[in-house]
């Protein structure tokens, strides 16, 4: 074999051995690569797992969301209505209460303007006073009633001493002064001609029944 030979053959396993590391750097960066698409196929594929389960929790989330909006419209028209009646019920009622005060308003006017009526009216003429006895004619019959009736006769007593009727004493001292107590008692018109009338009535008829007595005597 010559040089020639030789150095050819050294530069063809040269150049294989050359070309076999190209070869295996090559399929070594491809396994490299095939290592990185794994691992973004897989970060990708969470991704995509991650984002379909919350489409599905957003979904849910419309649904839910769906429910109280519809829940809240039905709750609102029901507060709506509810609202109104109270407000017409308050205004009924606000109605009735003016009206009351108005009413307690025109009967008090009215009771005021019936009391100045009555105020403003002339008062009715006195009742007639000629046949009422007056305080000195009560008293000149008490004492024509003590003039007539006859002097209290003196009972002896022991000793040789001499005392009064106390009986006689007092009748004729309750009789004037029921007189005229009745006479000057302060009671209305007519109370006061039935009281004096009955008085003079009664003195009358003790002093005629003295009288009497007397003659009997």
């Amino acid at each position: 074999m010559t040089t020639t030979q030789l150095d050819r053959r050294r530069e063809q396993s040269a150049t294989a051995e050359a070309a076999a590391e190209k070869a295996r750097a090559a399929v070594a960066e491809l396994d490299r690569r095939l290592e990185t698409n794994a691992d973004m196929t897989r970060q990708q594929t969470q991704a995509l797992r991650n984002a379909e389960a919350e489409a599905r929790r957003l979904k849910r989330s419309l649904k839910t969301q769906s429910r109280d909006q519809a829940r809240l419209v039905k709750a609102r028209q029901k507060a709506a209505a509810k609202a109104a009646k109270a407000q017409s019920r308050a205004a009924a009622l606000d109605e009735k209460y003016s009206k009351s005060v108005l009413a307690d308003l025109v009967r008090r006017e009215k009771l005021k303007d019936k009391d100045r009526a009555a105020a403003d009216k002339p008062s009715p003429p006195a009742a007639d006073t000629a046949d009422q006895p007056t305080p000195s004619d009560s008293a000149e019959v008490a004492a024509d009633a003590n003039a007539d009736s006859p002097p209290a006769r003196p009972a002896t007593v022991r000793g040789g001493t001499t005392a009064t009727s106390p009986a006689k004493a007092t009748a004729a001292r309750a009789t004037a002064a029921k007189a005229a107590n009745s006479a000057s008692a302060p009671t209305p018109a007519t109370s006061r001609t039935t009281t004096a009338r009955k008085a003079t009535r009664d003195l009358a008829t003790e002093t005629a029944a003295r009288k009497t007595a007397r003659r009997a005597r």
